[in-house]
């Protein structure tokens, strides 16, 4: 019994560092999130909406918040860069206790 709770807390241990959040891809550093899309909606052209997420029910416990929020930014400005875009007006932020997820509207200016 001793070896077998030995082996899960290695396991557990080693899988703290499996565990990534996603990466902003080339060329998605450059997008833009915004609070507020006056300046967007008048003078850039809408592309689609667009949405980021971090978290699953297990990866919670071993990424801290400001990671889970990293990782949603991160995959919201590589869907916007996906689709042409170059600013966000990130309007919806849902945050759980295991995931924070962006919703915005992606625009090319």
């Amino acid at each position: 019994m001793t070896r077998l709770i030995l082996l899960f807390c290695c396991v557990l241990v080693s899988s703290c560092s499996l565990i990534k959040t996603k990466e902003v891809i080339s060329g998605a550093q450059t997008v833009r999130l915004y609070e507020d899309a006056t300046s967007l909606v008048a003078e850039c052209a809408f592309l689609g909406e667009v949405i980021g997420s971090e978290g699953h029910w297990y990866s919670y416990l071993f990424i801290s918040n400001k990671n889970l929020a990293q990782g949603a930014i991160n995959d919201i400005k590589n869907e916007a860069w996906n689709l042409g875009a170059n600013a966000v007006h990130a309007h919806i932020n849902l945050l759980f206790s295991t995931s924070v997820t962006i919703v915005g509207h992606a625009y090319k200016c």
